[in-house]
């Protein structure tokens, strides 16, 4: 089961709500197979940010249990939308396992894309999008306009490209 891109509505789709994932959807349009453009995304970099995901995060009666990696990608921000230090954008497709009797069995382990943003040497800069951030500790920079740029870029092309990278089939 994959989830689709939508902003949380309820409680019991905390699973969605951890997933911040706010994940990307239909692969027809800009967002086309055919104008990906993915690199492979480094291991070191990865393993890095997995570690610094929240587990035992709590948000109402809902425990994140784990994460688990599926898949990751890299694609470079277009030289127009870059700021912040901002140079490349990767997408973790990862599968969210929580604590909560509401939630039924077949969520367990819901998959869904987290996206990170990277600097120009390849080491994060901070989780994409209001709704991600709290599930890791890596924080994002204090420039106020930081949240902003980040859900513009959350829901730009770059985003649903990168996540046809990852996509289960």
């Amino acid at each position: 089961m994959t989830l689709h891109r939508h902003r949380r509505t309820s409680v019991v789709p905390l699973v969605a709500a951890a997933l911040v994932l706010s994940a990307c959807g239909s692969s027809s349009g800009p967002g086309s197979d055919d104008d990906l453009t993915c690199d492979t995304a480094d291991k070191a970099v990865v393993a890095d940010i997995m570690a610094k995901a929240n587990t035992d995060f709590k948000q109402g009666d809902s425990i994140t249990d784990r994460f688990e990696l599926v898949k990751a990608a890299t694609a470079p921000i277009p030289e127009s939308e870059r700021k912040y230090g901002a140079a490349e954008l990767m997408v973790l497709l990862v599968s969210v396992f929580v604590q909560d009797a509401d939630v039924p069995s077949e969520l367990q382990g819901v998959q869904g894309p987290v996206y990170v943003v990277l600097d120009a040497d390849g080491q994060p800069l901070a989780p994409l999008g209001t709704f991600s951030q709290p599930y890791f500790d890596i924080q994002p920079p204090a420039d106020p306009g930081w949240t902003a740029w980040a859900d513009g870029i959350d829901d730009s092309d770059v985003a649903l490209d990168l996540f046809g990278c990852v996509k289960p089939s």
